[in-house]
């Protein structure tokens, strides 16, 4: 089997993004579990469903000055957004699409900033931080 991956695509709202930065330029994470389990006397297994393990944390790490997010959570016109991952795998010839959708999406950190006199390139470097209440994953 073999398996390419390159050509990816951030749908950040309406827009298309493509002004990244280097190395990890949007991270999908999922900080909780989707189940919590416990084992109780004579070895009886429990367990429940999580919602919290559907809660997704997106990372992404684009040129200073460019157009993410032109709306923060304290202002009247705050409207929580929605992004589209696509993952694009060419596998043994074939094209297939992992595509993750995030609702509900949030801001969650301020963009950090600096100034460096020696050249450190993470200064033109802007990473934002949202969570998002909502996400699903499909294969197309």
């Amino acid at each position: 089997m073999q398996s390419y991956t390159g050509q990816d695509i951030l749908k950040f709202g309406a827009r298309i993004l493509s002004n990244f930065a280097d190395g990890d330029v949007a991270t999908i994470s999922y900080p909780n579990d989707l189940h919590g389990m416990k084992i109780g006397k004579y070895g009886n297994a429990i367990a429940a469903h999580n919602e919290q393990g559907n809660m997704a944390e997106l990372t992404i790490r684009v040129l200073k000055g460019s157009y993410v997010v032109a709306w923060k959570n304290h202002l009247p016109s705050f409207a929580p957004q929605n992004a589209e991952f696509t993952k694009v795998i060419t596998v043994d010839n074939s094209i297939t699409n992992e595509v993750t959708s995030l609702d509900f999406l949030i801001p969650t950190r301020n963009v950090d900033t600096k100034d460096n006199v020696e050249g450190d390139t993470e200064q033109s470097v802007s990473v934002y931080s949202f969570r998002a209440g909502v996400s699903n994953r499909a294969l197309a």
